[in-house]
């Protein structure tokens, strides 16, 4: 959609291509368990990172409004690991500076967080193959102590510890 001076990209799951499990992904926001947030999350995060490349959309800034889309970070810098031949970390920490997170949350159970069998559900695989990492570091980087394995990722330190300017709406949401 073209909005004044910009396009809008709009993604839904809800389409016949798609295996009948996965159409009902984009069907409500802010709904349903723990599994359907986790895969709008990677739909809106990776999904939307791989839907800018597809269109050779490189953009220098990536704002993550919330941390609804954190996973960018991840496929941000998967993608220039595979452009540059280098290592995650690398990707990570020079990617990183297009990053800005801006919190609108002002309580720390606002912001959601996935149990450690979650993640590795969906992210053994991509963080064995894709990013090359073993999943315990993928972890690290959404957990407030990287080393309890029995914390839940949470969506907020991912996206602070991968952007290079952090945020708030208000003083009160700065704090949180």
């Amino acid at each position: 959609v073209q909005v004044r001076r910009s396009k809008l990209y709009l993604m839904d799951s809800n389409d016949p291509a798609n295996l009948p499990a996965h159409r009902g992904i984009t069907s409500e926001i802010y709904g349903g368990d723990s599994e359907l947030r986790i895969k709008q999350e990677i739909l809106l995060g990776i999904g939307g990172m791989r839907l800018l490349q597809a269109f050779n959309i490189r953009p220098e800034v990536c704002h993550l409004n919330e941390g609804h889309a954190a996973f960018l970070v991840l496929e941000r810098a998967c993608q220039f690991m595979k452009e540059n031949d280098v290592s995650f970390e690398t990707a990570l920490a020079i990617t990183r500076a297009g990053n800005i997170f801006t919190s609108h949350t002002a309580v720390a159970a606002g912001f959601d967080h996935f149990s450690p069998d979650l993640m590795r559900q969906y992210f053994e695989d991509y963080s064995k193959n894709e990013l090359r990492i073993d999943l315990n570091s993928l972890m690290a980087l959404g957990r407030q102590d990287a080393n309890n394995q029995g914390e839940y990722f949470n969506m907020a330190y991912l996206a602070m510890r991968g952007s290079c300017f952090v945020n708030a709406v208000s003083k009160l949401h700065g704090e949180v």
